[in-house]
């Protein structure tokens, strides 16, 4: 049907409906009326369905009628949220609520809310056992169940479905299945459809799992992340293919194309069977290719102005098949940047791997075995040199595809129109004759204007944005409007640049994404000017870190390792990027060093064990459990042992040997739980000490500190040896040198805590950051007699603040 019979509200069913409802509401403009209708109703067959209805009967906005369908009552919703008053939203059909409508009534036309379908639905299925219409659970049969007769008498699944996942993966623990299971399924009940279907189908995990529930796949892809082996990802059990499984045929799951075949029909135009793609104005169904043809789904360009088949959508603009590029991605099938289908998948694939991976089939017309690029009205196969139609091009005399016509109305090929006149116009705003690209402007003119579009707000740009503008003007126009147009994300982070606060820095460009996108623009900024060079693997590096710090079960294995990369790891690695960039090498190591980390605290943890209490025969078995690359795991053991941090160890041995002097013993506590440095703890006295009937407290600050058993019976101790009848009255140490009336000096208690393998004052620091990580710093210093100062200080490198000053001060 050419498109000149065609009704007006086929061709342009967006002017028919915003002329309808501009005509009931006159508060709205036409501007909004269209934005909404294109923000709410995004496919062309609903407007035109919907413009058809109300050219028969403009009653549909305001009667409110339950047959209204679904389409209709989003557009009146969202026309009654901009204002909108004498539209009408589409009311229940059974009880006239006006809440949203999710059913159809018994009747089959007229709809119904939610709260109606859902009587509907209970009344249906009466319970199997009792007959009550509260439907909560399905049996294994599929029969309904209330809520007091749930399937299994309610037993938990998760269970007896972690124990069969458990066989088919042995080498995953059983924790960390319920983990994945628990992540990809938390409710029971289709907990409970995954065992159902595991026990009837032994195969779903290793090549069956088109039978099973729709997370199953989902489910197989997260256990062999997790290191499942064994574990199959099912390919299509219809065509073979291994793709997505998104749709149900026969039972079981199947790719979009197998599912399509059940669409099948004779196509009114070319006759052939193929899946309904479209229907023409009379309802005749048109198959896909067809559908290219037809003028009904034609729009204007917004790039080109013709009238053409619309390919997307970007930023609300229509663009045409022809003006549409296809996204950058790297190709799944070269391995090579370039412009790719598919390009938001896992499986970007290019244009010339495409037509690589087309099938092969003998063609009709030469009889050899090609590439299969058309077929013939009965559907057979023909290759691109018989099924191109091909005509002679009128300037060039070639017999090649007609790429455009001149204003004579002559065919030319695509190369003769790039040289023709008429494929150069002036430029709307410098005149100069050339190839148009955006809006009428030559590329020049069209990059100035698109930028400043972009990084406008109100249509005026910001002072810390206008580096950003020059920086990209000084590049080549064409190829920058061809960088814009590629990933719509460029945009998007060009204007999050420009509706930003403060100057364009590298922190800014960190809290963007996605990474590619940011760490393209970042190499535009950086050779022009706007940002300074700095070292790009480190920042990746530190920005990569925190993700892998969250896995750790243990929080206080988790403090440690934070420890661990930023007092030495990443002072390392800074100290070598102050002389000269890192390289891939030297940050695939450090991540090694922190993977391999994380997985040994989270193996201790499921031991039930620390690092600080491990034995070498635990951290050998973990080391032979697993691949080589574990050994690099030894730089962090060597750094906990050599910095302390084996500190409750330290503790738990001064509390439970007692060869240790009661006196040692407490002086190392005061150290490794107090952060009391040994010049202090040498000058305590027995004024220092309260004693009550069932409390012994300590002074070490201005409020009394309660010492908890058994530290209790160890100060009762020091403190009666200070007041035995034969001590001098003059100064009661509780820590007496060998002279009497003299202290213990600071050097001799060093020595004997060293004996024991007490550092005093690496231990004084770790405690120091674990009190100020758990009790505020104001009550740290009361308590423990700290500076104030000093206990913010500790307080802010705690929280993982000050990473240089924490380094330095491991370093001294």
């Amino acid at each position: 049907m050419p498109a000149v019979e065609l009704p007006r509200h086929a061709t342009e069913p967006e002017a028919v409906i915003t002329e309808a409802v501009c005509a009931l509401e006159p508060t709205l403009t036409a501007e909004t009326v269209h934005a909404v209708l294109v923000d709410t109703l995004q496919r062309a067959p609903h407007w035109r369905v919907l413009a058809a209805m109300l050219v028969d009967d403009p009653a549909w906005l305001t009667s409110g009628r339950p047959e209204a369908p679904a389409f209709l009552e989003r557009l009146t919703r969202a026309l009654c949220r901009h204002g909108a008053e004498h539209v009408q939203v589409p009311r229940c059909g059974r009880c006239g609520g006006g809440g949203r409508l999710t059913g159809v009534g018994t009747d089959g036309a007229a709809r119904i809310c939610e709260r109606c379908q859902s009587r509907l639905r209970r009344q249906a299925n009466p319970c199997a056992v009792c007959g009550r219409h509260d439907i909560t659970f399905r049996d294994r049969e599929g029969r309904p169940r209330c809520r007091s007769h749930p399937p299994e008498e309610g037993a938990d699944p998760l269970g007896e479905l972690c124990g069969l996942i458990q066989r088919a993966c042995p080498e995953l623990s059983l924790d960390a299945i319920t983990e994945v299971v628990r992540g990809i399924e938390p409710v029971r009940n289709r907990q409970r459809q995954l065992l159902w279907a595991l026990l009837d189908h032994p195969d779903l995990l290793t090549g069956g799992g088109a039978k099973g529930p729709r997370k199953t796949i989902a489910l197989i892809k997260d256990l062999r992340e997790h290191g499942a082996k064994g574990l199959v990802i099912p390919p299509c059990p219809l065509c073979g293919r291994t793709v997505a499984l998104t749709k149900v045929r026969d039972g079981v799951r199947c790719c979009e194309g197998c599912r399509a075949v059940l669409r099948a029909q004779t196509c009114s135009r070319c006759g052939r069977s193929r899946p309904v793609m479209a229907r023409t104005p009379d309802g005749q169904p048109l198959c896909g290719s067809c559908r290219v043809h037809d003028p009904l789904g034609h729009r204007l360009c917004s790039r080109c102005g013709q009238r053409r088949r619309i390919h997307a959508r970007i930023e609300d603009k229509a663009v045409c098949d022809r003006c549409y590029q296809l996204p950058t991605a790297i190709c799944a099938g070269c391995g090579e940047r370039r412009p790719c289908n598919y390009a938001d998948t896992d499986t970007p694939i290019c244009e010339a791997c495409r037509h690589r991976n087309r099938p092969r089939e003998t063609c009709v017309g030469c009889g050899r075995n090609h590439y299969v690029s058309y077929r013939t009205p009965d559907g057979r196969p023909l290759c691109t040199v018989c099924g191109a139609k091909r005509r002679p091009c009128a300037a060039c005399g070639k017999t090649v595809r007609i790429f455009a016509r001149t204003p004579e109305d002559e065919g030319v090929c695509q190369t003769c129109w790039r040289k023709h006149p008429a494929s150069r116009r002036p430029c709307r705003d410098c005149g100069t004759v050339a190839h148009l690209h955006y809006r009428g402007m030559c590329a020049a003119c069209a990059v100035r204007y698109r930028l400043h579009d972009i990084l406008s707000v109100a249509d005026q740009m910001r002072p810390e944005a206008e580096p950003v503008f020059q920086a990209l003007l000084r590049r080549d126009p064409v190829a920058l409007l061809w960088w814009l147009d590629r990933r719509p994300a460029r945009v998007t982070v060009l204007r999050a640049l420009a509706t930003g606060r403060g100057p364009v820095t590298h922190e800014t460009m960190d809290r963007l994404g996605p990474a590619n996108v940011v760490k393209n623009l970042r190499m535009i900024l950086v050779s022009g000017g706007v940002l300074l060079a700095r070292d790009e693997h480190l920042a990746a590096l530190e920005r990569w870190l925190p993700g892998e710090l969250s896995r750790i079960q243990d929080p206080r294995g988790r403090r440690l390792l934070h420890g661990f990369i930023t007092w030495y790891l990443l002072r390392r690695l800074r100290g070598v990027s102050r002389r000269r960039f890192l390289t891939e090498g030297q940050v695939h190591g450090a991540r090694s060093q922190v993977r391999q980390a994380v997985r040994l605290l989270n193996w201790l943890t499921a031991q039930g064990t620390t690092v600080s209490a491990c034995t070498q025969d635990q951290v050998d078995a973990w080391l032979d459990e697993g691949p080589a690359q574990r050994a690099s795991v030894y730089t962090f053991l060597t750094w906990t042992s050599r910095n302390g941090h084996t500190r409750w160890a330290l503790v738990h041995r001064l509390l439970d040997d007692d060869a240790v002097p009661v006196a040692d013993k407490m002086a190392g506590l005061l150290i490794l739980l107090f952060a009391q440095p040994p010049s202090r703890i040498t000058y305590l006295t027995t004024e220092h000490v309260t004693l009550g009937q069932d409390i012994v407290a300590l002074r070490l600050g201005p409020v009394p500190a309660q010492m908890p058993p058994p530290l209790d019976a160890y100060l009762r101790h020091l403190y009666e040896q200070a007041n035995r009848a034969d001590a001098p009255p003059q100064a009661r140490w509780l820590f007496p040198g060998r002279f009497p009336g003299q202290r213990l000096s600071c050097s001799q208690l060093k020595r004997r805590l060293h004996d024991l393998g007490v550092r005093p004052r690496v231990s004084r620091s770790t405690a120091l950051v674990e009190l100020t990580g758990e009790l505020p710093a104001v009550v740290v210093s009361r308590l423990l007699g700290v500076c104030q100062t000093t206990a913010d200080t500790w307080r802010r490198i705690a929280a993982g603040e000050h990473a240089s000053y924490a380094a330095q001060l491991v370093r001294r």
